[in-house]
């Protein structure tokens, strides 16, 4: 649960795997990271230089409206902005006792120093239980991924919402301050608007 909003988080177990790997000085290192900004370059200079003439039809997907000054964090092959005065739930708990809300970026083990009674997101990997009731939901179009808004079967009386991304294989909690309910596919709360800028 989380400390002192009696709202518990969901049935997610993702593992959430931090490394560090020393990148050094060598010559090697030096050499392949030279390597590296060659074929980025090249690759780059052939898209932006190619024939005027060639031209291949696609698909593009919507992008997000990100408000201005919002921050965008990444969780696998999602991508999820908040409002700058969010914190981010790191493996050491929260960095300030003091913020708008809280995202959490896969399950915390540790909410040390997290600010309570404030509205927060998790965004964690799609469990089993979720991809059950993606079959139950009908889905939603945010910026051009279908989204399954939970529950759509029962009546939330917590103000709890959740978003299935079966293509991006997350699921993303939101909850909102004592009384203020989040329920629902709309953007009338904070929470709602930051939901809608998954990709």
């Amino acid at each position: 649960m989380v400390a002192g909003a009696g709202v518990p988080w969901p049935l997610v177990q993702p593992s959430l795997q931090v490394g560090r790997r020393s990148l050094g000085g060598s010559n090697a290192y030096v050499a392949s990271v030279r390597k590296i900004a060659t074929v980025v370059f090249v690759a780059l200079c052939t898209s932006a230089c190619g024939s005027a003439a060639s031209t291949t039809a696609g698909t593009s997907t919507p992008s997000a409206s990100i408000p201005i000054g919002w921050r965008t964090y990444a969780y696998g092959r999602a991508k999820i902005s908040v409002p700058p005065d969010w914190t981010v739930v790191t493996p050491k708990g929260c960095t300030v006792r003091s913020a708008g809300g809280i995202l959490a970026l896969g399950t915390p083990k540790l909410l040390a120093n997290c600010p309570v009674g404030v509205s927060s997101i998790v965004v964690a990997s799609m469990s089993p239980a979720a991809a059950q009731a993606v079959a139950e939901c009908p889905a939603i179009k945010i910026n051009g991924l279908d989204a399954h808004v939970l529950p759509c079967t029962s009546s939330n009386a917590r103000g709890i919402v959740q978003y299935v991304v079966p293509a991006l294989g997350i699921e993303a909690v939101g909850t909102g301050t004592s009384g203020e309910n989040v329920s629902g596919t709309g953007t009338n709360t904070v929470v709602g608007q930051i939901l809608h800028t998954l990709r």
